[in-house]
């Protein structure tokens, strides 16, 4: 049976202190690592939610560590929410500190984000020398409309439910389609922006991109 090395760590950020936890699978080398955004702490967001848990344990059970932690203001993490910009610039920097952690392979680094940690993700991808494919899950209509302007290289999996009260299916389905190729595009029949009950469906199908291609 497979066992998980579960770590509360602290992440040192400038001057801020951001609460993380690295979990990471038993395998027989240092296995590829999913960092993870979490929704708006705004509306009680952190790294303890539902869609995270589930996708967190649905990764681990694969074979791939996750690195998961909480936006500033956030539980133990210090300083303040930074509306999107500091959220970014801060995975980031997780990003380029998790690549260089001997328990795991640097070169083997994805990330993914749920409802406004998707924006994150997907903001933190554009670029990165690091991310070698990203996962977004419910990203806020306002905030996916932007990324169909902008290259994004790296392989692409866009998620929404069919019931998400702020994204319409077809509206979903036009935009995803902007987006730079590679891209894969799913909506999950009876979801709607919290998955309550899809967790697993989730955790599937997110495990599968990135076994992939990690």
């Amino acid at each position: 049976m497979q066992t998980t090395d579960r770590r509360f760590i602290k992440i040192d950020i400038d001057d801020f202190e951001l609460e993380g936890l690295l979990e990471i699978p038993s395998t027989d080398g240092p296995p590829p690592c999913i960092v993870i955004c979490h929704p708006n702490p705004r509306n009680g967001g952190n790294m303890f939610n539902n869609v995270v848990e589930g996708i967190s344990q649905s990764l681990n059970s694969h074979g791939i560590a996750t690195m998961r932690f909480n936006f500033r203001g956030v539980g133990k993490s210090t300083g303040e929410y930074g509306d999107g910009t500091s959220e970014v610039s801060d995975t980031i920097r997780i990003l380029e500190q998790t690549s260089v952690l001997n328990s795991i392979d640097g070169s083997r680094i994805g990330v993914m984000g749920y409802s406004f940690g998707a924006g994150i993700a997907l903001e933190a991808t554009i670029g990165s020398d690091i991310v070698r494919a990203v996962v977004s899950i419910s990203c806020p209509q306002r905030h996916f409309s932007t990324f169909g302007t902008v290259e994004m290289v790296q392989p692409k999996l866009l998620i929404c439910g069919d019931r998400d009260h702020d994204f319409p299916a077809s509206q979903f389905n036009f935009l995803s389609a902007r987006f730079t190729k590679p891209c894969q595009s799913e909506i999950l029949t009876g979801a709607d922006h919290f998955f309550r009950g899809h967790e697993s469906t989730l955790g599937d199908l997110t495990s599968d991109f990135f076994s992939k291609i990690l």
